[in-house]
């Protein structure tokens, strides 16, 4: 198809506008902006999107100087995916937003606090990132006293939710308690439901799809870029023998259905070489303008790839196909590879990771003991504000554990700290000084 393959489809129809709670008339009498540019400036106002600065990407905010956070990894997707919006003929709002909102749902101590929260939860729901976003947008978010959450547009709902899934069909789903309340809302009209098993191909719009996109080309990126910033990577080593091996088992190990079976070890070496040849002859102190170089280089050649193509004839969202060519998406993993191998499993990062781990797990243990012993303590470990909303929950378990899991899901790794510290290691002399 066209650059701008989307652009004749009717994005301001009430299909893509339409709120679950305020009319889009209502909303935008005397606003100039469009719905979408309104659901953007949510989110960017939210109290969720203001957390992510104190939530780890790759490495903890403040353990080094620039490296990114949770929040300026969001903003940087965002940018990707308005640029892939505009080629696409696609609202680039709706994209912005979507890419702005993705990981509002992470937890502290990034993938290991949502292990954690969603081993205790087992028996309550489940936890899971990108269905915590989801739930944080309709219902944790506060905007107006009338109703829960957002009230974001159809359109943008859907571009967040990154696996269309009810729980039991996987491991990456959305929450049975907001599946009821939007469940058949969000689809309506489309003739696509969320899937209730892991076979199939799962719909999403094309919002979705590139919002995903343009987080992959983010993360394969930006985090490699990190990495070589905080010396985790050494480029000088990448055309040794065991680099390859890690490397390639790492690509072969990935949940990805390629079209011919993974890479060889020959295709991850080939596409390897060039960040070999431009970085070893600087190592070990390697220019910021040669890395920068490189980064514009990889992300503009992965925007770059693709196209868009119509697959269905529903007038919805959900007729086009981002198509990212097989070359690229192994050349866009090879990268996430090198991260995941070389500073996600490095010794270090696992034994800071673990106990951040350790740390949710004691928080929600404690304070999930707090809300349901009958104690004249009870609920007293709490914020004063949460203590009525436990209250109204107080012979319901699964709800109780469903409240003290979105607490501690809030919190900034700064907060989880510091609420560790006041709970469980001896008084220091600044006890009681911070919130």
């Amino acid at each position: 198809m066209s650059a701008t393959a989307c652009e004749d489809h009717d994005w301001g129809s009430e299909q893509e506008t339409a709120r679950a709670n305020v009319g889009a008339a209502a909303q935008g009498d005397g606003d100039p902006r469009s719905s979408f540019e309104r659901d953007w400036a949510r989110i960017i106002h939210s109290g969720a999107f203001r957390r992510l600065q104190g939530k780890t990407q790759i490495f903890a905010p403040a353990t080094a100087d620039y490296l990114r956070t949770r929040v300026t990894h969001s903003i940087e997707v965002a940018q990707i995916g308005r640029a892939l919006a505009e080629r696409f003929g696609v609202p680039p709002a709706l994209v912005e937003a979507a890419c702005l909102g993705h990981d509002l749902g992470h937890p502290p101590f990034g993938h290991t606090g949502e292990d954690a929260l969603n081993a205790v939860m087992e028996d309550h729901g489940g936890f899971e990132g990108n269905a915590q976003s989801f739930h944080i947008v309709t219902k944790l978010e506060q905007k107006h006293p009338d109703y829960d959450g957002l009230d974001l547009c159809r359109a943008t709902l859907l571009a967040l939710i990154k696996y269309p899934y009810r729980r039991g069909a996987g491991s990456k789903y959305l929450y049975e308690e907001d599946v009821k309340v939007y469940g058949e809302w969000l689809y309506e009209g489309t003739g696509v439901s969320l899937l209730t098993g892991a076979t199939g191909e799962p719909a999403r719009t094309i919002g979705a799809q590139l919002m995903d996109w343009s987080d992959d080309i983010a993360y394969s990126v930006h985090d490699l870029e990190d990495g070589i910033l905080s010396g985790y990577l050494q480029p000088a080593t990448w055309s040794s023998e065991s680099f390859l091996d890690a490397v390639h088992r790492s690509v072969s190990s990935a949940p990805i259905k390629w079209q011919d079976g993974p890479p060889s070890q020959q295709i991850v070496a080939e596409c390897i070489r060039p960040l070999f040849d431009a970085y070893a002859k600087w190592a070990p102190d390697i220019p910021m303008d040669v890395i920068r170089e490189m980064s514009r280089c990889y992300i503009d050649k992965f925007a770059r790839a693709g196209d868009v193509r119509r697959v269905g004839s529903t007038g919805t969202s959900f007729d086009y196909r981002l198509v990212v060519p097989e070359e690229i998406r192994v050349e866009n993993q090879i990268l996430k590879s090198i991260t995941f191998e070389f500073i996600i499993r490095d010794h270090r990062t696992v034994q800071i990771f673990h106990k951040g781990e350790q740390i949710v797990l004691r928080l929600f243990e404690e304070l999930f003991r707090n809300a349901t012993k009958r104690r004249p303590d009870r609920f007293l470990l709490f914020p004063r504000p949460l203590r009525d909303r436990l209250a109204m929950d107080r012979d319901n378990q699964s709800a109780l554990a469903r409240l003290v899991c979105d607490y501690v899901a809030s919190m900034t790794e700064g907060q989880a700290l510091r609420l560790y510290s006041r709970l469980f290691e001896p008084f220091s002399p600044s006890e009681g000084t911070l919130p």
